[in-house]
Formats: structure tokens, sequence, C-alpha cells
């Protein structure tokens, strides 16, 4: 007897509840492989993971309007914790 032959057997005796719960997991388990399928197809070989990263940092900062960079803080480094936390701002 095959696999499919038993989980049909099994199916055939099984509770309302529990072929429902069967039901959901397949549902599951096919939306999970329609997504990884989709993503294997649409995603680009990785040659280099770091150089790959900061290629998409670029790609992300090239989408920022140059007069919001003047916007950010420029002493981030040293006052995290007064923009993070509010805390007391240290002076440069």
């Amino acid at each position: 007897m095959s696999t499919k032959e038993q989980l049909l057997n099994e199916l055939k005796h099984a509770p309302d509840a529990t072929v429902e719960e069967i039901l959901d997991f397949c549902l599951f388990l096919k939306q999970r492989q329609q997504a990884k399928a989709e993503t294997s197809a649409a995603s680009v070989p990785q040659t280099n993971g770091i150089l790959d990263l900061l290629k998409q940092v670029e790609a992300i900062q090239a989408q920022v309007p140059p007069g919001e960079w003047d916007k950010l803080p420029h002493d981030g480094s040293i006052n995290h914790d007064h923009y993070l936390y509010g805390a007391p701002k240290v002076e440069e």
C-alpha cells in the first residue's frame, strides 16, 4: 500500500474535525511550496553577500531625495541615547 493510499484510508476513518485540520495543513503546505517556487524563480543568484548588501543599501539611498539627508542628525553616534531615549544631548 502506497503512502497516498494509507493517507486516504486514514482520512476515511478520521472524524470531521481532524479532516478539517488535515485539509488546512495541506493547503498551508501547498501555499508554502508555491511561495518557495516564486521566490526561487524571482531571486537573483547571490555572488558575494556583503557586496550585494552594500549594493542594496546604495539602491535604497538613491531613492531618498538629497534634501532629506540634510535633515538627519550628524551627531547620531555620539547622541544616540538622546535620539532614542531622550537623554541629555552631548555636545561635540
